[in-house]
């Protein structure tokens, strides 16, 4: 799933008690991350590279 701020996004989750994994950048500068929901479903989500 396309965002477009992916540390605020992130920040909300946590403060709501969201867990996820680490954030990985790509060589192209797309920030990547996946979020696990309550029942540990996973949620990929992605932000691309501001221009």
């Amino acid at each position: 799933l396309g965002v477009g701020d992916l540390d605020d996004i992130l920040a909300r989750l946590a403060a709501r008690g969201i867990a996820h994994e680490p954030v990985e950048t790509y060589s192209n500068g797309v920030r990547h991350v996946v979020v696990l929901d309550p029942d540990g479903n996973s949620l990929s989500l992605a932000e691309a590279p501001t221009q």
